[in-house]
């Protein structure tokens, strides 16, 4: 074989390889398995640090950049990811030069919401595939960019509703969903999710820290002064970059409850909003939301989340969903633990945490973490979607937040196509479909 070409049409006919990019092949024949990526957004104590070392877990998998505008972040994970593997990774602030890498096969993108489906998008326009973080768009416009590019493209692309991996969530869906339908048709599902968060003070307008590259923390959100309380965690609070505690949990368990009724997008959508718990200072978005999204076929969701009130005890619980059936009952725990009940009330099946961290409330996830990524590694060697986590699954989750705060911003209900996902006749709704971008940061 003379030529790469050939090389490859050859391989392609044995079907004992796989091409992931135009410069990288992958199957039992190949060179090597190894898939480079680069981990986008890796603060020490943030999720991205968390997502990078699950990736490290991974055989075959080299974390090849390290790409933050923090620099002491890029400088604590490319310790870290050297100590671990023994190869030093490149540093790098700019994703978009990372991408200029032939060789890279994907990224990690661990970033603020604002840049979620931006980094996604520029990703695959370069041939990379994605592992891309929840909400996996800052408004629905940017998911029906992000899941048409990912269809334009053909590339791996992964949203991180872990919990989709979580053994048990899945036996037990699997059961309940099985053709003798134990429980009857699953119709209802109640979601609570409760935080007690601490003020975030009143920011001052203040120099860039020597560290950070402001400029680029921004990308394509419309620029702002710097102030001292918005980097590395208080922006999800900020309307302006975050989605609030909607976007920030209310996706796990939307997600869970979605995928346990069986159903896509909402017929209708109703957001009940208010700041109740105000603590004088920046915080933008709603601390209490109640929303409920109605489906065909007579099936919905609500959901109780809040920001910031006192400790709660609802259901004995600080998150999680109960799904309801005619003959019974689905409990989904925040720890992994799943219990089912029938008509009356009485346990019919449990099943212990299998997959998660018990007792952790910042860090339950890490084992689902490091499924969830395995699973991202062996699709994009394979070109394929992901087993838990495809795009179009990952967006329709993801917009239920994003519609509820629409509807709760205009104060009203919002009529959906359940076939597009699109309001149906609300010119307000639509007006707050897309967001506004700095100029030469359009994402077309």
């Amino acid at each position: 074989m003379n030529t790469r070409r050939q090389f490859l049409q050859a391989a392609a006919a044995s079907g004992a390889f796989f091409i992931a990019s135009p410069n990288r092949v992958f199957g039992a024949g190949a060179p090597s398995n190894r898939v480079r990526l680069a981990i986008v957004g890796c603060h020490a104590k943030g999720r991205g640090n968390r997502m990078m070392l699950a990736a490290l877990e991974v055989p075959g998998v080299e974390i090849a950049y390290v790409c933050d505008v923090d620099a002491r972040a890029r400088d604590y994970a490319a310790e870290q990811v050297k100590k671990i593997s023994g190869v030093a990774p490149k540093k790098e602030k700019d994703l978009r030069k990372v991408l200029e890498d032939k060789e890279l096969d994907g990224i990690i993108s661990v970033t603020p919401d604002h840049w979620h489906a931006y980094s996604a998008v520029l990703a695959m326009r370069a041939g990379k595939s994605v592992y891309l973080e929840k909400p996996c768009c800052f408004c629905p416009e940017e998911g029906e960019i992000l899941v048409k590019t990912w269809k334009q493209t053909g590339k791996t692309l992964q949203i991180g509703t872990q919990r989709r991996a979580s053994k048990t969530y899945r036996e037990a869906i699997e059961w309940a969903q099985s053709a003798a339908k134990p429980l009857g048709e699953l119709t209802f599902a109640k979601c609570l999710c409760s935080c007690s968060r601490a003020s975030i003070g009143r920011g001052k307008v203040a120099n860039v820290p020597e560290w950070l590259d402001w400029e680029l923390w921004q990308g394509p959100a419309p620029r702002k002064e710097f102030k001292d309380n918005i980097v590395h965690y208080n922006w999800h609070w900020f309307r302006h970059w975050g989605t609030g505690e909607t976007g920030n949990n209310a996706v796990h368990f939307s997600d869970i409850s979605r995928w346990a009724l069986g159903v896509g997008f909402p017929r209708r959508v109703t957001c009940s909003a208010m700041t109740l718990f105000p603590k004088n200072d920046d915080f933008e978005w709603f601390d209490t939301n109640n929303m409920s999204f109605e489906y065909a076929g007579g099936k919905q969701i609500v959901f109780d989340i809040s920001s910031r009130t006192p400790k709660r005890n609802d259901y004995d619980m600080k998150a999680g969903c109960i799904v309801y059936g005619e003959k019974g009952s689905i409990f989904f725990g925040l720890q992994d633990d799943v219990v089912i009940y029938d008509a009356a009330g009485k346990e019919i099946r449990n099943y212990p945490p299998a997959d998660m961290k018990v007792g952790s409330l910042t860090n339950p996830t890490a084992k689902l973490d490091v499924a969830n990524m395995a699973d991202f590694v062996e699709k994009l060697r394979a070109q394929k979607q992901g087993t838990f986590n495809p795009a179009d699954e990952g967006y329709m989750s993801s917009q239920m937040p994003l519609l509820a705060n629409i509807a709760a911003d205009i104060r009203s209900d919002i009529e959906i196509d359940d076939k597009t996902g699109r309001p149906i006749n609300c010119s307000r709704a639509m007006n707050a479909w897309g967001r506004e971008y700095a100029k030469g940061w359009e994402l077309v």
